[in-house]
């Protein structure tokens, strides 16, 4: 096992300043750490760091290496491009990654780790105009397999047709792209094509340790349960294949120990899919999967092989996360962290003598935290602190509260009191609904990764009392919870929200006459169902997420919509079920004033936006919508990330305390 030394904490000038959590722009200050590598022999830790650069109204990257063998400060590696997929070579001379310019999609560099040292680019953006889509190393380090797409092949004479008949009209269905692995020499960056991938979308990509294999996840572009497998290619000729997996499970990660292969993800090895936990399987040389460790609780998150064969597994267990070691041949699991909060970017050394990880609980904000072995987890300790100035602050008090859901179980939520005001009577309350909701909970964290979506620490500060409740579906209560929501994907989330809210007026601490909801993606759909099923709440803000199911089915998600929770079935098979459990058939009974966000390049969301905007204006319901140009899902802007978050708080305000909307002239 690696001995280090206690480190210098990595500091920027925000640690010396104060931080007013309440305010939207300052809690956008937070720094988030994208990727943590531990390096094979141990000795050294390299990281991406992202923050919201308001100056030049983008996010900012930065790489850095830490030598955990010395008391050494941080060294910053390069700090121009967005980076992602950070990796050693397995001789730990090198450190790989993706860096996206803002004029072209994400290459693949390589990077002596010292100062000074200029990256060196693999990949022919000429080539791969489309960006590189995954990766991973040789076990021999003489190059790297990829996963990208080219651009479609047309014949000179065919394209010249198309144009002379169509000219700048968009056809559909066009020349299309194909999706191909590669393998590039790390000497001279010369790509070779290996084969085709199956899938349009691929999700995960690894490189087994004896260099014989490769697997790859996706699926096709119109998701479904049936396109989501596992490739097995044959990199040498000891294997065996290609094989591909047939199964109902949405492979979700990839982890190779030595030559088994590893995946995790919700789903069932036969038949017909239905929401589970994210579980654990192994995969055959001959496709099939096999289930290991039926008994480990939560939904698995991420999947470390270590040198031993063992597996380190992060997994969800609602309102907290646990790290587990298990050991496949028996499937023995056991318990060496459970973190109140979270835990992210585990790595490890070759040897697991180093492991490294992201994690923020109550009463800290991210940071990176290192142990000495793997049975050291829980007492590892922080070597950076970034984010020392948010920490320093009065923080909302957190705790798990939980209520009956009507049907002889319960329902989980975290509770962010006010700071200093824990058990005060009549409070102002804001339900903050989570996406997802499958393999989606939120934990008992002061933060959520300087998130514009979710910021229920930054309303705490604001004298709010904030409840992100765990409804069925989410993750990390058992398979029979996230299946509760199949069949009744707005009844039920709704049911247990409305009981969680009147719990908490049943116990004195949150006020009747101000309540307010809010939520984004599958919590913005959750939100948009609430309206039309109950008239609790005085203030909504809805987010992205669906308001026409029925809409939705004729989208690219709509066949994975449907067997995720309309149990297959289509709208005009049944109807009724798809009416009554779309947010459209509450339309209404719709009195609440809303507030409704988009990302313009948001897929179906901005549709969605205007339709039930424009049926509240009909209706005369006090509504407003808020289009965010050039975005999509996530927005990268910090500028409309800060508008975002200062209108939803502006409009609680204004409903919930009486404010006047000093925005509005």
């Amino acid at each position: 096992m690696r001995t280090f030394v206690v480190l210098i904490l990595l500091m920027v000038p925000i640690s010396a300043a104060r931080a007013d959590l309440g305010d939207a722009e300052t809690s956008l200050g937070e720094i988030s750490f994208d990727e943590v590598q531990v390096s094979p022999d141990g000795g050294r830790l390299a990281f991406i760091t992202r923050r919201n650069d308001f100056e030049h109204d983008r996010e900012a990257f930065a790489l850095w290496m830490l030598d955990l063998s010395r008391n050494a400060a941080p060294v910053r590696l390069a700090e121009s491009g967005a980076y992602s997929a950070l990796r050693w070579s397995p001789d730990g001379r090198l450190l790989s990654f993706l860096a996206a310019a803002d004029d072209e999609a994400a290459q693949l560099f390589v990077l002596e780790p010292a100062a000074g040292k200029t990256p060196r680019r693999l990949t022919d953006p000429d080539r791969f105009a489309d960006g590189i889509d995954f990766y991973d190393w040789l076990p021999d380090g003489s190059g790297l397999m990829l996963v990208a797409s080219e651009p479609p092949v047309e014949a000179p004479e065919a394209r010249q047709k198309r144009r002379e008949f169509y000219g700048d009209v968009r056809r559909f269905p066009g020349p299309a792209a194909k999706s191909s692995i590669f393998k590039v020499a790390l000497a001279d960056g010369r790509a070779e094509r290996v084969a085709e991938s199956p899938f349009e979308m691929a999700t995960a990509f690894a490189v087994s340790g004896d260099g014989w294999r490769l697997a790859v996840a996706g699926s096709k572009r119109t998701e479904t349960i049936e396109s989501s497998e596992v490739l097995l290619l044959p990199l040498g000729p000891q294997a065996v294949g290609p094989q591909q997996t047939r199964n109902s499970i949405w492979e979700e990660t990839l982890a190779w120990a030595g030559s088994t292969l590893f995946a995790a993800g919700p789903g069932e090895e036969n038949g017909v899919y239905t929401n589970t936990e994210g579980r654990l399987y192994r995969v055959e040389e001959n496709g099939r999967v096999v289930r290991i460790s039926p008994g480990l609780e939560g939904y698995v998150k991420q999947v470390l092989p270590l040198g031993d064969g063992s597996l380190l597994v992060t997994a969800n267990g609602s309102t907290h996360m646990r790290v587990s070691r298990v050991e496949p041949g028996s499937g023995s699991a056991r318990t060496l962290l459970d973190q109140r909060g979270w835990v992210f970017n585990l790595s490890a050394s070759r040897d697991g003598g180093t492991t490294a990880f992201v994690s923020s609980d109550p009463r800290h904000f991210p940071e990176i935290y290192v142990a000495q072995g793997v049975e050291g987890l829980a007492k590892a300790r922080p070597v950076t602190e970034l984010n020392a100035a948010f920490t320093r602050e009065p923080l909302p008090e957190i705790e798990t509260v939980s209520w009956e859901d009507g049907e002889g179980g319960t329902v989980e939520g975290v509770l962010y009191w006010p700071p200093g005001r824990r058990g005060e009577k009549g409070l102002p309350l804001i339900v903050d609904l989570h996406g997802g909701p499958m393999s989606v909970a939120r934990t008992e964290s002061v933060s959520l990764q300087a998130s514009f979506l979710s910021f229920p620490t930054v309303l705490a500060a604001r004298g709010f009392l904030v409840l992100n409740p765990n409804y069925r579906g989410s993750a990390g209560r058992g398979d029979a919870f996230s299946q509760g929501i199949e069949g009744r994907r707005c009844s039920r989330p709704s049911e247990d929200v409305i009981r969680g809210v009147e719990n908490l007026v049943a116990r004195g601490w949150a006020d009747r006459r101000r309540l307010g909801l809010m939520g984004y993606s599958g919590g913005g759909g959750l939100s948009k169902c609430l309206l039309g099923r109950t008239d609790l709440f005085r203030a909504v803000s809805s987010g992205s997420g669906s308001w026409n199911d029925i809409l939705l089915y004729t989208s690219r998600r709509g066949l994975m919509w449907s067997q995720s929770f309309f149990k297959s079935t289509s709208p005009w098979a049944d109807f009724d079920l798809w009416w009554r459990e779309s947010p459209l058939s509450g339309l209404e009974k719709i009195k609440t004033p809303t507030l409704l966000i988009s990302g313009e390049r948001d897929g179906d969301s901005p549709r969605h936006a205007d339709e039930l905007y424009r049926a509240l204006v009909a209706r005369g319901v006090p509504v407003e919508s808020l289009v965010f140009p050039g975005e999509g899902h996530v927005f990268s802007k910090p500028s409309h990330k800060r508008t975002k978050m200062r209108a939803e708080i502006s409009w609680f305000e204004h409903y919930l305390l009486g404010r006047p909307r000093a925005e509005l002239p």
